[in-house]
Parts: C-alpha cells; sequence; structure tokens
C-alpha cells in the first residue's frame, strides 16, 4: 500500500535518473515497510485491539441506548477538547468532524431502538492507517459510557 508512495519518493528524488532502478526499488521497499511497521507499533499498544482493527482508520463501537450514554455524548461535543465542526445534529444522528494533524476525522453516532453505534474514519484517505488515532478516540468515548454492552470495533 506505502510501496507506490515511497517509489515515487525515491525517483523523484533522484530527479527521474533511472540509471540506477535498482535503487528505487530498494527505496520503495524499505520505505513502504518502515512505514507499515511504524503504524504497527503504535496499534501494538493497545492489549484489547481486535485482528480486524489492525492498522484501519474506520472504527465503529457498540453502545446500549441510554439517555445518560446519549447525553454524555452531548456534553462531551458541546464542551470539546479538541477543534470540532458539527456537520450533522438531529435527535437519533449526530455527525462531527475532528481537526488532526494530516486527514481530519468523522465521528458518527447514530441511536437506533437498542444500541448507539458510534464510528470512525478519516475524512480523506480512509484505506490508510492513521498511528491508532481514530482506535484511541473512540475507546475514550467506550471508556466514558455509563453502559457499554458490546465494545465490538470494525465489524458493526
Amino acid at each position: 500500500m506505502f510501496f507506490p508512495f515511497c517509489l515515487a519518493f525515491g525517483i523523484l528524488s533522484r530527479q527521474f535518473n533511472f540509471d540506477d532502478w535498482i535503487f528505487f526499488l530498494i527505496v520503495g521497499f524499505v520505505g513502504a515497510f518502515g512505514i507499515t511497521f511504524w503504524q504497527l507499533f503504535d496499534y501494538e499498544k493497545f492489549n484489547e485491539i481486535a485482528y480486524e482493527d489492525f492498522l484501519e482508520s474506520k472504527h465503529s463501537l457498540k453502545l446500549e441506548n441510554t439517555k445518560e450514554n446519549w447525553d454524555q455524548f452531548y456534553e462531551m461535543i458541546k464542551n470539546p477538547l479538541l477543534d470540532l465542526e458539527i456537520i450533522e445534529n438531529t435527535e437519533n444522528k449526530l455527525k462531527v468532524q475532528f481537526e488532526r494533524k494530516f486527514s481530519d476525522s468523522i465521528l458518527t453516532m447514530n441511536k437506533t431502538p437498542d444500541a448507539i453505534i458510534v464510528s470512525i474514519e478519516k475524512k480523506f484517505f480512509s484505506f490508510l492507517p492513521d498511528r491508532a488515532e481514530n482506535y484511541r478516540t473512540i475507546q475514550k468515548f467506550a471508556k466514558s459510557a455509563q453502559k457499554s454492552t458490546n465494545i465490538a470495533t470494525s465489524g458493526v
């Protein structure tokens, strides 16, 4: 996934001189493996992380639908610790955009009759890993919830 970016960087650094094409391949592979393992070490910090959530930037969480949980989420949004923008706010859905360093994240909370489904993903390039920033954010929501029935991720 990172190989094309690293290969392009190698080609641009040599100003499109293709005489030493093996160098480009080495730069591409070393860069791709380096970035992947750097991302992997950030995800390894979480012991309870599911296999499906490794190197992902999309995560979901299913919580019990209680008034306390829903009100607590609204309170966290009204008094934010991060810069955020409310994109959509209805009775059963809340969509918020968090500012991040490289690519902003979108947090969506859907209230269903039996659960509150909280999901987070990157706004752009959601197929690239994010050094576990989104997973860290959604776990903070899980820990702050009054009653969590299931802390399932990605597959919700």
